[in-house]
């Protein structure tokens, strides 16, 4: 039993996530992750699988520091195995793997039914509710922008996302998610999804569309940058992203403080729960004091 039995899991456990119950997501994310394999903890019976819990590793920097880190993200318990604690005892399993294997510190977003757990039974750390940014398209000062979809392409010379090392340097403080050319070309191969890229004079934003609303959005995912942006730059990027998805209006979740985006939060009764960023410290030292840059291509939102 390995990806197809999770995969049969995942789809009973969640029947409309049907993109990261697929077993060729799975495998992607779970055995072609240049960051390293999953780590997980499964409960399998006579049925099947029962149970699963899984952090993928990750590479985070924490004050300028590399460390190495992992993403909690697939939990996932079947109606018959529930109760008597299993939901623990999978991931406590998992994360003393984690440890075992060098980790340091686990990061995930949790929704609101699954934080106190988390919290309370797990020794993790609630940092901050990602915050969610409603952005318009506005006239403005004009600054090149080039728009281009995420493909094989625009990795090469000349391309939108060619000549990427400045804008991944690592902040000099606080926690981030650290990234390298490679890596975000893994990332951005997910199956499943499509994304787009556009290039500034001194950023890379990464989106893609959400038409599952009203109307649709334009997802901002996550802003590379080599420095803070200008309200000129920021507003230039907001309106590429809507261009190129023929959104109305566009959507920044999380933190980043070269971005700075600017704009109405999302109401609350538009959220179908908080997302609450939980960071757990293995290796005995503090949990970080601020998160510096922490957004949907971070994890696994889209």
């Amino acid at each position: 039993m390995t990806i197809d039995a999770t995969a049969a899991l995942m789809r009973s456990a969640f029947p409309d996530a049907t993109r990261i119950s697929a077993p060729e997501y799975l495998r992607w994310l779970y055995e072609d992750s240049p960051f390293g394999s999953v780590i997980e903890a499964n409960l399998d019976d006579e049925q099947g699988r029962a149970g699963h819990y899984a952090v993928v590793p990750i590479d985070l920097v924490s004050d300028g520091v590399e460390c190495r880190g992992a993403l909690s993200l697939n939990t996932a318990v079947d109606e018959r195995a529930r109760g008597g604690g299993v939901f623990v005892r999978l991931a406590t399993e998992a994360i003393e793997k984690a440890e075992q294997q060098g980790v340091a510190m686990i990061v995930g977003v949790a929704n609101a039914n699954s934080t106190p757990g988390f919290l309370r039974q797990l020794s993790f750390e609630l940092v901050d509710p990602l915050p969610a940014t409603v952005l318009l398209p506005t006239p403005g000062r004009r600054c090149p922008v080039r728009s281009a979809w995420a493909t094989d392409e625009a990795f090469v010379a000349g391309g939108v996302a060619a000549d990427l090392e400045p804008l991944l340097a690592p902040p000099p403080r606080g926690l981030a998610r650290a990234w390298t050319p490679e890596a975000l070309r893994w990332r951005l191969a997910a199956p499943g999804s499509r994304y787009a890229l556009h290039r500034s004079e001194h950023a890379l934003a990464v989106t893609t569309a959400d038409r599952g609303k009203a109307v649709p959005v334009a997802m901002l995912l996550k802003v590379f940058a080599s420095q803070g942006l200008a309200a000129a730059e920021r507003a230039a990027l907001v309106r590429a992203a809507c261009r190129f998805h023929r959104a109305p209006l566009a959507l920044h979740v999380g933190f980043n403080e070269t971005a700075g985006f600017r704009g109405a939060a999302l109401p609350e009764r538009l959220r179908s729960s908080p997302l609450n960023l939980i960071v757990r410290r293995l290796d005995g030292a503090p949990p970080p004091t601020a998160i510096t840059r922490f957004e949907f291509l971070d994890f696994d939102a889209y």
